[in-house]
């Protein structure tokens, strides 16, 4: 593990408060994240810079956890919206990150 992999980790499960028995998830939530920043960028590798919207990614993974597959929720007046994905606001930083595709015009 890289030691910006490594630091990101540890400052996730501190955000998340979490307890010895979520190390497991919390580990698994990132390593999915950054799954799908590798994914969103086109890369294979990920750069130090990317490590941070990996555990924002993985955050907001580990917030929504009760809420899966939710797009809106409704409870005593309270309306909840959930965005799908990645969220806007890192998928912005994350486009810095992006390689393109060439693709043939014929």
């Amino acid at each position: 593990m890289s030691d910006e992999k490594g630091k990101q980790l540890d400052a996730l499960k501190r955000l998340t408060s979490e307890e010895d028995n979520d190390a497991a998830l919390i580990a698994d939530l990132y390593d999915d994240a950054i799954t799908e920043v590798l994914d969103y960028t086109n890369r294979d590798k990920m750069q130090d810079g990317m490590y941070v919207y990996a555990k924002k990614i993985a955050k907001v993974a580990f917030n929504q956890l009760d809420v899966e597959g939710e797009t809106a929720r409704t409870e005593g007046g309270v309306v909840q919206n959930f965005e799908l994905g990645i969220p806007t606001s890192i998928r912005s930083k994350l486009n810095r990150y992006r390689i393109a595709k060439v693709r043939s015009l014929y």
